[in-house]
């Protein structure tokens, strides 16, 4: 049984979500590169990297936004040096 002082605040909680979402999905965006990386130097097996294509397929959403293929792609291939074109 939760006591009083166990549970937060909704103001406290509404913050921890506030800061907490946008910090997610940054770090998902940004995960790619070291995944990229790691794929590419052949770390995962090919069931695993079927379940990262899945994971990361909603970044291909990127592509569509003008500009924004390009940066994904300097992230990947410039930033993390990934060569394969497996990963593209």
């Amino acid at each position: 049984m939760h006591t009083e002082e166990s549970i937060l605040p909704s103001s406290r909680k509404m913050k921890l979500l506030a800061i907490g979402i946008p910090c997610l999905l940054v770090l998902y965006v940004l995960s790619i590169g070291p995944t990229a990386k790691l794929a590419d130097q052949g770390m995962f097996g090919e069931s695993a990297n079927k379940i990262l294509r899945v994971a990361y397929a909603p970044l291909g959403v990127l592509g569509i936004i003008p500009g924004m293929e390009r940066i994904y792609e300097w992230y990947i291939f410039d930033v993390w040096n990934c060569d394969s074109m497996t990963t593209r």
